[in-house]
């Protein structure tokens, strides 16, 4: 089962292993034959597609749950969404075969929504088309352990914004590559792009709007795939 959930901005602290824990007891409770591991401490075969940093809320979050018996997609849906608070409810659910890769080795791409408000956010809105036709974007890319700069334009694949005047606010849409090798953290596109507009950040909250694999170089929903 690829059970398609939001993570709203009720729980969008929830880190993930709060949110494991919440869905393997909604899992229990909702009478579906899900499958369990094997061996002495037995539990619930389930993986996120993509783990979602804590504060962001997501619209189309996924989540790969083995089962152990028959069941239709609408039964699995409603089961879920019985016992699943309202801000973790499910939108959709689609049965797979037991061969079907997992759904996080099929992730290539995320898109977000990013709304800044008042500050500086009709300038950085007015940079983006400037932004997008660069050819090559340094940014300084932080882990625990390093710092190293790299070229983010590559991982780019859509940018575009909308700004406001009545509300003096501006949203950025993104669609960004999510791959191990090469993923494009929101907080580091805002940087590039604040530093490039020459801006300061302001106020401004993040979603997660989808997840994507690629049919051929098309992007298609991770559900969907």
């Amino acid at each position: 089962m690829l059970l398609q959930f939001q993570k709203g901005d009720l729980v969008r602290h929830l880190g993930l292993l709060d949110l494991q824990r919440t869905m393997q007891r909604a899992l229990r409770r909702s009478g579906l034959p899900v499958a369990y591991s094997n061996g002495f401490n037995p539990h619930i075969v389930m993986t996120f597609a993509s783990a979602l940093s804590s504060g962001i809320p997501g619209d189309a979050e996924l989540l790969d749950v083995s089962l152990s018996g028959e069941v239709t997609e609408e039964q699995c849906l409603s089961a879920m969404n019985r016992v699943l608070p309202p801000a973790l409810q499910a939108s959709r659910v689609r049965l797979v075969d037991d061969r079907f890769p997992k759904a996080s080795a099929a992730l290539r791409q995320a898109a977000y929504r990013i709304t800044l408000r008042g500050g500086d956010a009709r300038k950085i809105a007015e940079a983006v088309p400037a932004f997008r036709n660069e050819t090559e974007i340094m940014a300084v890319r932080k882990t625990k352990r390093s710092e190293t700069l790299v070229n983010i334009r590559p991982m780019l694949h859509e940018l575009t914004a909308h700004y406001d005047e009545q509300t003096d606010t501006a949203v950025l849409t993104a669609r960004v590559s999510f791959v191990e090798a090469a993923t494009l953290k929101p907080d580091l596109l805002l940087d590039a792009l604040c530093s490039y507009a020459g801006a300061e950040l302001p106020p401004h909250e993040i979603r997660r709007t989808q997840l994507l694999g690629l049919s051929g170089d098309t992007p298609v929903p991770l559900i969907d795939l």
